[in-house]
């Protein structure tokens, strides 16, 4: 970065260091900030919706440590997804951003950029509801679910593929719906505890029930062979 450009980011971040003082002490109210909340709504969708459609929000997410399996997204659906994602990063933002003080000049990042990261730190969440609502547990593949299982991995012909994958589908429709569910959210990055509260268990009981549960769709791809 040369030193004109090192200027122009240290001028944006002292006016990034006024405006956030003052909707501070504004309370967040205000015409000021009724203006820079619509603005920067305006921004982060349109940053989002590109990130969504192009898919590089998953490599974005993998790099914060929230990895998900990624997947076409219609148009509209990708919109749909931008929009949730800038309002719950939106949320962030403001919580604990700008009335938490995470938000300061000495970090280095212009509002923009941590606004637009927000909203990439709240999409994983976003992209799950998503897929349950649009998918059902029913329609989870096991090869997909059961990737970071290390499960069979096919490495002959297409045709072998196929097979496998067909094997794999047939052992993941044997299973409970509960047992699909316990293994679709492992596999999408809940901890035992977070599936816990959700399937009103005991993060011992659910790491059991997974346990048990991958042996079992690995035993019997095995016996079909």
């Amino acid at each position: 970065m040369g030193s004109s450009d090192s200027a122009l980011a240290a001028d944006r971040l002292r006016i990034d260091g006024v405006l956030v003082q003052h909707f501070r002490e504004s309370g967040l109210t205000g015409a000021r900030w009724d203006q820079f909340h619509r603005q920067l709504l305006g921004h982060g969708l349109t940053i989002v919706t590109k990130l969504v459609r192009s898919g590089a929000i998953f490599s974005r997410s993998g790099r914060n440590g929230r990895y998900l399996q990624k997947q076409d997204i219609a148009p509209q659906e990708a919109e749909e997804l931008a929009s949730d994602a800038v309002y719950e990063g939106f949320v962030y933002f403001r919580d604990r951003g700008l009335l938490g003080r995470e938000w300061s000049v000495e970090h280095g990042q212009p509002l923009n950029e941590y606004f637009v990261n927000a909203c990439v730190l709240a999409f994983p969440n976003v992209y799950r509801r998503w897929q349950t609502r649009a998918h059902g547990w029913q329609d989870v593949r096991l090869v997909d679910t059961l990737a970071s299982l290390e499960h069979v991995q096919a490495e002959g012909t297409p045709e072998d593929a196929v097979i496998e994958q067909q094997i794999a589908n047939a052992a993941f429709a044997a299973l409970s719906e509960d047992t699909r569910r316990l293994l679709f959210l492992s596999d999408q990055g809940y901890s035992h505890a977070e599936i816990g509260e959700l399937m009103r268990l005991t993060p011992r009981a659910v790491e059991g029930r997974i346990r048990r549960a991958r042996l079992a769709v690995r035993r019997r791809p095995e016996e079909e062979r």
